[in-house]
């Protein structure tokens, strides 16, 4: 995917000798808010592409209330935020849809309403604690996930959800996955970074103020969240790290475990799985268990001498799940934490946060809406073009690959040609006709919506055939995606704009902008990743061993190019972004290929505008977090590193050893 995004799973090793392998490479870190102005760093593009391209808007860029970020993608989501704020409160909007969206962001802005309901819904909160404060053995618990009680208002240990069947990407399946962990990665537990230490005090802040809320002294307050954190830290140990789950080999680790759902009587004969499935009427032939490591651990953890830390873990997710949810103070306390681990100092207004809550809660009805009133079918038809043309590109590129053979060519070019794009906005949307906020305060109007999400996007689906119809549920957000179990890319709506495209943009504009973003969406079918999946979207192996081999060589190569990059003072992660990285060379090469076939193409125009459309800066704290966590390369990578792989940005710019933008033939590392 372009930006960061994930549905249910969406998506190296160096040459010997190479004589990059010891270069350390090095860019100024100009993505930091305010670092180019107070640097006063004024590069030349031979220098630093990325800065030279966008030094202006770097230098006056700030960030806005309760912002982590700002960028090119923010400034056009804060167009489209705009024109979804607008429907709020837009009375000549009108249907079912309409009344919702109004309802919904009417209900989120009356503070005094929430205020007057606080007393209540802490008691609605305190029972659904009691549940578990209640449970004496290791036999209450068990009864405890199984109950309705557990599934609409509690917690669970381990999860379960609706996902893509990777054998036959035609119906849905159940995908059971691991403990949810407070620091989001099991390495955390062994190392607390500097990211972690973030994450865990936020975490801890937000728990220890829900359960002062709710009536637990600071010592009960502090038992419980040290209870709950050494129950993760237990179950951590069994547990993929990050690296673990985003590296390429993790594909099969994870997804191509399919089992039976009697299997779970073997598979996990102490912690409940079956009975819990089953209970809640989850019954499907299509079962993937992510983690069989992770399972295994939480049998032999789940007993009476660790029930008091389950229990806690129980009790501390369920209090902080509603802090977002309750009166004033604790959404204004919950800002103030909020800000703290990011390093901002303002929030948003409340009119934008209410939007962006209604918008997140019923995105469909805010996107056929947006779909009617902004998006011409004329930018649909040329964007559908640009795609044409790349998949064009991409099929003389494979068969010109002299490193592959000709059956895996051919295999490629298969899966090229069955690729589905996806262009704007779908024909079919979600249905609300059986949703209804009538008469229903904010804290139940959200657990109606609960109810109805759980129905219509679990139960309704399961066991079914996937209606590839309903393609994307929200168009107003300024992104794309390849999804690698379909086969298909999605150019969603809300990119369709401003820098990315323009009717009135050159060609050189659109080529460099959207024909970046559809170039990098169309190579993610053939990054390390997307490689393991065929035409159909089920995990197969369509590759030669040797041309695999090879494949995974290239890709080693670029690792290690990755690797030897500093990010203020440190080495990079390679691996974490190569797929990513993958994506954004092969763009880039679809759209020069294009380009070698127009006379008289401006090569600076195609560039400047492909720089463009990274410019962004953040906080430290955001960037750290990143470092971590994104699979993307910093923005100012996703300029620089990549545009110095190629013959035509090197040649074109005159650029000679010495140079910070230049890259020897030799030591580039494009991957196709």
């Amino acid at each position: 995917m372009f930006k960061s995004f994930l549905i249910a799973l969406v998506f190296l090793f160096a040459f010997a000798n190479s004589s990059f392998a010891e270069a350390k490479r090095e860019w100024f870190n100009s993505i930091i808010v305010h670092a180019v102005r107070d640097a006063d760093y004024k590069p030349d593009l031979r220098e630093d592409f990325y800065v030279n391209t966008n030094h202006d808007w770097l230098v006056s860029a700030e960030l806005k209330p309760g912002r982590v970020v700002n960028g090119n993608f923010m400034e056009l989501q804060d167009a489209v935020d705009a024109a979804v704020r607008a429907m709020m409160t837009d009375k000549s909007l009108k249907g079912h849809d309409a009344e919702l969206i109004h309802t919904l962001y009417k209900l989120w802005l009356d503070w005094d309403a929430r205020n007057a309901e606080l007393e209540n819904n802490l008691k609605i909160i305190k029972n659904y604690l009691l549940k578990v404060e209640e449970i004496k053995d290791i036999k209450d618990l068990n009864a405890y996930f199984q109950s309705e009680e557990c599934l609409m208002h509690g917690g669970f240990i381990a999860n379960f959800s609706l996902g893509i069947d990777n054998d036959d990407s035609r119906y849905y399946n159940i995908e059971l996955y691991p403990t949810g962990l407070s620091l989001g990665d099991s390495a955390e537990y062994k190392e607390l970074s500097a990211n972690g230490a973030r994450d865990k005090k936020q975490s801890e802040a937000i728990a220890l103020y829900m359960l002062n809320k709710l009536g637990y002294d600071k010592a009960q307050a502090a038992k419980i969240i040290n209870n709950a954190f050494e129950f993760e830290k237990n179950i951590a140990e069994y547990m993929m790290t990050l690296n673990e789950r985003n590296s390429p080999d993790a594909i099969k680790k994870l997804y191509a475990n399919a089992i039976k759902l009697e299997d779970l009587k073997t598979l996990s004969p102490v912690f409940p799985f079956y009975e819990i499935l089953a209970a809640h009427k989850v019954f499907s032939e299509r079962i993937n268990l992510q983690e069989f490591k992770w399972l295994d651990g939480l049998n032999k953890i789940y007993n009476n001498n660790n029930l008091e830390n389950i229990k806690a873990y129980l009790i501390r997710n369920i209090a902080s799940r509603y802090m977002g949810r309750l009166d004033e103070n604790s959404y204004r306390e919950l800002q103030k934490i909020s800000r703290e681990r990011n390093g901002i100092k303002q929030s948003k207004p409340d009119e934008y946060l209410a939007a962006d809550f209604v918008h997140g809660r019923l995105p469909s009805a805010i996107s056929k809406i947006y779909a009617e009133k902004y998006i011409a079918p004329e930018t649909k038809a040329e964007v559908t073009q640009i795609i044409n043309d790349a998949i064009a590109y991409y099929k003389e590129m494979l068969a010109g690959e002299d490193w592959l053979s000709e059956e895996t060519k051919a295999k490629a070019i298969e899966k090229l040609e069955a690729i589905t794009p996806r262009v704007a906005y779908p024909d079919k949307w979600e249905d609300y006709s059986k949703l209804d906020f009538k008469n229903l305060s904010y804290f139940n109007a959200i657990e109606s919506l609960n109810k109805f999400n759980l129905q219509v996007n679990f139960y309704d689906k399961l066991n079914a055939k996937v209606d590839r119809e309903r393609w994307v549920e929200d168009i107003a957000i300024v992104n794309a995606y390849y999804l690698p179990n379909h086969n298909e890319i999605q150019i969603i709506g809300g990119i369709l704009s401003g820098d990315f495209y323009r009717p009135d943009m050159s060609y050189e504009e659109k080529l460099g902008g959207i024909g970046f973003v559809i170039g990098h969406e169309l190579s993610h079918a053939f990054d390390t990743n997307g490689a393991q999946f065929d035409k159909n979207g089920s995990i197969k192996d369509w590759w030669t061993e040797q041309d695999y081999k090879t494949f995974k060589a290239r890709a080693d190569k670029l690792i290690n190019y990755l690797n030897n990059i500093q990010v203020d003072g440190k080495a990079y992660n390679g691996e974490l972004v190569q797929t990513e990285t993958i994506a954004d060379t092969a763009g880039i090469k679809a759209m020069l290929g294009i380009a070698a076939k127009h006379k008289d193409f401006d090569y600076d125009k195609f560039f400047r505008a492909a720089a463009n459309i990274w410019k962004g800066v953040m906080t430290r704290e955001r960037q750290d977090q990143l470092l971590k966590f994104d699979v993307h390369a910093l923005y100012y990578l996703r300029v620089n590193a990549v545009l110095q792989q190629f013959d035509e940005f090197n040649k074109f710019y005159k650029l000679k050893p010495g140079d910070k933008m230049y890259l020897a033939p030799e030591d580039r590392a494009l991957v196709w």
